[in-house]
């Protein structure tokens, strides 16, 4: 788990009760609109937030929710967070059938209590969690708890759509402030929906009815962009005892650095001798860096520990040095006192870490992220280093943390700055091979592929592979090959220049298809495009494509003597806003050179462009099945 998680689900998960009307739960009430395209149907999400000061609050909440099938079970979640700052009062759960009549009624002794560190160490995030299965659908769900904390840094935002395809006929939302504490809000899509709202210095409240379930869309953006969504956080709050007033990023920043941070760098003498032992004699103060980054990780192993002030607190860099783990905010403070003790200045930095790539809301001043990095700054370039891998290259980030909005903990206050972004040209991936067709027909050679940029990061992991995993895994990527057999498997993981190259030999049999006496042979043997989106005439939302990519193949094909090729196919060049391709077949000296060359470049696209995307997509698959034309002599 990573650094705000336990607490981010503490708050937006734990759910709770308060007063509604009077509610039904036959599911036979549910209009043919709310069914549309539904698994589920939230019928009531009513939340109540109570900050009665700026170190007491009470968050109730009722979630009624009918399930129509096993898809729409996620969408259930009995689940109550707590630490040692919080409670959980009271805590229900009642199960319907299609009628409405109850068929199941949960306690708090029915729910289980366990620690979400998913380790065997002390952590005081806990849960109480209510394992359900159905016996049938559809059903109907009923969810209460009340959750008491002294940590009001977090308020649960309002998202009454948070699920594709599950819609909603109602949700509520409210913030009880009586002592007006001045509060940060940020209001998303309101107006698209019909959402009656009553703001005042001393409450905000939401109202929003009948939400149709929608669709995912393939390369669509993240579904906050498009469903209602409000974020409220009070600029005066405390965690634990410490209290913080910000009114800017500044504010946020010299809190974090002054009340969280610091005087957690301390490190032992012996450590301190050994750093220093590392660097003698090396001048240059990136490769210091970069020599003490590889001794933090070959010291340390990554580990959830979220104890502290709502898991934002690092343990001391002591702590960590002694008994070697730590979690993200451990190990990134233990770095910055190691390249501290060197007189390198570096920042601790939160970002929202995920695949997703989502920046941290700029215009929301209030405890955001879910993890953190550390940044290093020189003159001509910011390194930054993640430190809860211990197998990373020096100054790399992957999908987890690239391209992106974080937030630097400096002396002087919080500053904005972005992540690495990973261009098309750096993500790169290089195939080479030498591939000869024998007169059986057989195909066999050896090949290398090389990946760089974000493309390393989804194949460097094959090097702690167990055998049988990597040969699966080369066999479902290649499974258009046929009685595909492998064989010396060799890696070589280039840290320094962050390339993985992967080499080894093959052979497969059936590679080709005759038309009468002509044999067909499509010399790409290694490329296929997986996953082409259908067209849509109802395409809703703009086209995202996060990342791109460059992928480059030379194919050296030695085709036996007793073969003659007949024809090939013309040189392939397709142009698009969304990307390039390029493919031809030459021959030099008896030996057939396949090239190919396909550019996706990132970029947002209106909607109407999705189907010209999938035109391109689809040109290029085609295109990728070009064959040449063999005969026998």
């Amino acid at each position: 788990m990573r650094f705000l998680r336990n607490f981010l689900l503490l708050i937006f998960a734990c759910i709770a009760v308060g007063p509604v009307a009077a509610q039904s739960y036959s599911s036979e009430v549910i209009s043919s609109e709310m069914r549309k395209n539904a698994n589920a149907v939230i019928r009531l999400q009513n939340t109540v937030i109570d900050l009665e000061d700026t170190d007491k609050m009470t968050i109730t909440e009722r979630v009624v929710i009918t399930v129509f099938n096993k898809r729409g079970l996620a969408a259930v979640e009995p689940v109550a967070y707590y630490d040692n700052n919080s409670s959980v009062e009271e805590i229900s759960a009642n199960v319907y059938d299609r009628t409405g009549k109850q068929i199941k009624k949960y306690k708090k002794k029915d729910f289980v209590d366990i620690s979400v560190s998913g380790t065997n160490l002390y952590t005081d995030n806990r849960a109480l969690v209510l394992e359900y299965t159905p016996a049938f659908y559809p059903f109907t769900f009923e969810f209460k708890a009340t959750l008491r904390t002294k940590s009001t840094g977090f308020l649960p935002r309002w998202d009454p759509s948070p699920y594709y395809r599950v819609s909603t006929e109602r949700s509520k939302y409210e913030v009880r402030n009586p002592k007006g504490i001045p509060l940060t809000v940020r209001e998303f899509n309101l107006e698209d929906f019909n959402v009656k709202t009553t703001q005042s210095e001393t409450l905000q409240k939401y109202e929003v009815q009948n939400l149709m379930a929608i669709d995912r869309e393939p390369m669509g953006p993240h579904y906050t962009e498009f469903t209602p969504v409000v974020k409220i956080a009070p600029l005066r709050f405390e965690l634990e005892g410490k209290e913080a007033s910000i009114n800017s990023w500044k504010d946020f920043g010299l809190w974090q650095d002054q009340q969280l941070l610091k005087g957690r760098r301390k490190l032992p003498k012996s450590t301190l001798s050994k750093v220093n032992s590392i660097v003698n004699g090396v001048e240059d103060p990136m490769e210091k860096t970069r020599l003490i980054y590889e001794y933090m990780q070959s010291k340390t192993r990554y580990i959830s520990v979220q104890v502290g002030i709502g898991g934002w607190q690092p343990t001391l860099a002591s702590e960590v040095d002694r008994l070697g783990y730590g979690d993200c905010k451990g190990l990134t403070n233990y770095t910055k006192a190691l390249l501290e003790s060197q007189g390198i200045e570096s920042y601790y930095t939160i970002v929202h870490a995920g695949e997703d790539g989502r920046d941290l809301d700029e215009e929301f001043v209030a405890l955001q992220g879910n993890h953190v990095i550390l940044t290093v700054p020189f003159e001509d370039e910011m390194v930054f280093l993640e430190c809860t891998n211990q197998d990373v290259p020096f100054n790399y980030l992957g999908v987890h943390t690239d391209n992106r909005k974080v937030l630097m903990v400096t002396p002087e206050g919080g500053v904005m700055v972005n992540t690495h972004e990973y261009g098309p040209e750096d993500n790169l991936q290089l195939i080479s091979g030498e591939v000869s067709l024998d007169e059986s027909l057989l195909v066999k050679g050896e090949i290398t592929q090389s990946s760089s940029g974000i493309a390393y990061s989804y194949r460097y992991g094959l090097k702690d592979a167990k055998s049988d995993e990597k040969d699966s895994s080369y066999k479902s990527t290649w499974s258009h090959l046929n009685d595909l057999r492998l064989e010396n498997i060799r890696f070589k993981n280039d840290k320094e220049q962050v390339v993985f190259e992967e080499s080894l030999q093959f052979e497969t049999a059936g590679y080709y298809s005759k038309a009468g006496d002509r044999i067909l042979l499509n010399p790409n043997l290694f490329r296929r495009l997986e996953d082409i989106p259908s067209k849509s005439s109802k395409r809703k939302r703009p086209v995202v494509i996060k990342r791109g990519f460059t992928k480059k193949d030379e194919i050296r094909w030695s085709i036996h003597e007793s073969y003659k090729v007949e024809s090939v196919f013309e040189p392939i060049t397709l142009e698009s806003q969304f990307g390039t391709y390029n493919a031809r077949l030459d021959e030099e000296d008896g030996v057939y050179i396949y090239t190919r060359e396909f550019i996706l470049n990132p970029g947002r696209h209106p909607k109407e462009a999705f189907n010209e995307y999938v035109d391109f997509i689809k040109e290029v698959a085609k295109r990728d099945r070009s064959k040449i034309v063999l005969t026998k002599k």
